[in-house]
């Protein structure tokens, strides 16, 4: 017999428990497809079917019953076991945070709440595209990772954050000097700045511009999108860039919309762990404090919850 993974074991005792995989994902926060491959590997270890299926629930077989119920002592002493560690438990340790430029006007009040509430942890935080913050998600080189966009991979657990809108903006100053009345004639002159092609809104944002008359040649691609507020703060073109991080700007008048152009669309961002990891009390909890942190839409076409701003 191979040897038996604790995790699948815990598993198969909420599959007992709570009468179907899908209850026993929710309760492990994990998906149902990842509580059948626990399974199909303990059947496989221990040679013997332990559970069959019955309309939308599950009924243990004559051997789950056994295995299970021989199991118990040992499924109670890994509870009273974790238990009895978090009972006296203190965070600690390093944790590594995946996140973009737009969380930034929100991420301090995060790291204040977890300071306050976790003292002793400490962070690494990298400032990437969505994909490569992903990436790195699911190859276990971060803890948490904030980002924009769908998020459907199996071995990840997300929570919506809110929706952000990308909106087309230039400085006054860019706008007097170019802006002659026609939008179509505007933008076949106009350096145009948005997040790199590897974003997963590229080609949307880019598609407005060509169908209003802009010239691909003027595309200009950038890995962040902080560096390109300042590039269209400074006057060196327009850019697609978030409302959440330009709310000052637009308030102040030091941005505004491109006249008659179609603003962009919204944007979901998540947070999100390794769904093995879901179970955490550290990782739950920072991924509480990011949804409570969120200046974001909760949905799309809300005032978002900043200061004063409503979306453009």
């Amino acid at each position: 017999m191979r040897s038996i993974n604790l995790a699948n074991l815990e598993t198969a005792f909420w599959i007992a428990r709570l009468g179907s995989f899908t209850a026993a994902a929710e309760r492990l926060y994990t998906t149902q497809p990842a509580i059948s491959a626990r399974m199909r590997e303990l059947e496989a270890a221990l040679g013997v079917k332990l559970f069959m299926r019955v309309g939308r629930g599950v009924e243990m077989t004559l051997e789950g019953r056994k295995f299970l119920q021989d199991a118990e002592p040992i499924f109670q002493q890994l509870e009273t076991l974790a238990a009895s560690v978090s009972s006296g438990y203190t965070a600690s340790g390093m944790v590594r945070i995946g996140a973009g430029n737009i969380s930034m006007s929100w991420f301090p009040a995060m790291i204040r709440e977890l300071q306050r509430t976790m003292p002793e942890l400490t962070y690494d935080v990298e400032i990437d595209l969505a994909g490569k913050t992903l990436q790195k998600l699911e190859a276990s080189k971060l803890d948490v990772a904030i980002v924009a966009g769908p998020i459907t991979a199996e071995k990840l657990s997300a929570t919506r954050l809110g929706y952000d809108r990308m909106v087309w903006v230039a400085s006054p100053q860019f706008l007097e000097q170019n802006w002659n009345g026609s939008l179509r004639e505007f933008l076949r002159a106009t350096p145009i700045w948005c997040v790199q092609r590897e974003s997963f809104y590229w080609l949307d944002a880019m598609r407005v511009i060509v169908d209003s008359g802009g010239n691909p040649r003027h595309f200009h691609g950038i890995s962040n999108m902080a560096a390109a507020r300042q590039i269209v703060l400074g006057s060196g073109g327009i850019g697609c860039l978030s409302s959440t991080m330009i709310r000052d700007d637009l308030d102040s008048g030091s941005l505004i919309p491109i006249p008659e152009l179609e603003q962009g669309g919204w944007v979901e961002f998540s947070v999100a762990c390794v769904a093995e990891a879901r179970s955490s009390h550290i990782i739950s909890q920072i991924m509480d404090a990011a949804q409570a942190a969120s200046t974001l839409a909760r949905t799309p076409g809300e005032v978002s919850r900043g200061q004063g701003y409503g979306s453009p």
